[in-house]
């Protein structure tokens, strides 16, 4: 576990029935809330304004295929709506987020469990957006000079 909540990604493990299961300590420190507040809890009753649309298609992608899913932040913004605290850039005031879907399978082959890691890609979409803002701004300066 001391891995788990050292790294500076967010680590949320669920079960077929979106029951939290773990929840590191970026999760900690990014929602509020802590490991004993949230497991043993269902992610939409605890998280009632995420995308539980979205959400279900994603888990059940990654547990009917046994293969990771990517969301990202282009895809939908974020998963978890955490204050923008990491960005240099402060061009945002959520924290823009990547996430991955990992089945967990079990020695029988069974997948009954399924992690998210949430990736903070505040900086890039930052980054990313001021670039096409650049080159639209280019690009309509070239539509009028022509």
């Amino acid at each position: 576990m001391s891995v788990v909540n050292s790294a500076e990604i967010g680590l949320v493990i669920f079960d077929k029935n979106y029951t939290i299961r773990v929840w590191n300590l970026f999760m900690v420190n990014h929602s509020g809330l802590s490991a004993a507040q949230v497991m043993g809890k269902n992610l939409f009753e605890q998280f009632p304004a995420i995308d539980r649309q979205l959400f279900a298609v994603k888990a059940d992608q990654c547990l009917s295929k046994k293969q990771k899913v990517l969301s990202t932040w282009e895809e939908t913004p974020y998963l978890f709506e955490f204050k923008n605290v990491r960005s240099k850039a402060k061009l945002a005031t959520f924290m823009y987020q990547n996430i991955t879907y990992i089945p967990l399978v079990s020695a029988n082959g069974e997948v009954d469990n399924f992690a998210i890691t949430i990736n903070d890609v505040t900086d890039i979409a930052g980054s990313t957006q001021q670039l096409d803002a650049v080159r639209n701004e280019y690009s309509q300066k070239l539509h009028k000079d022509s």
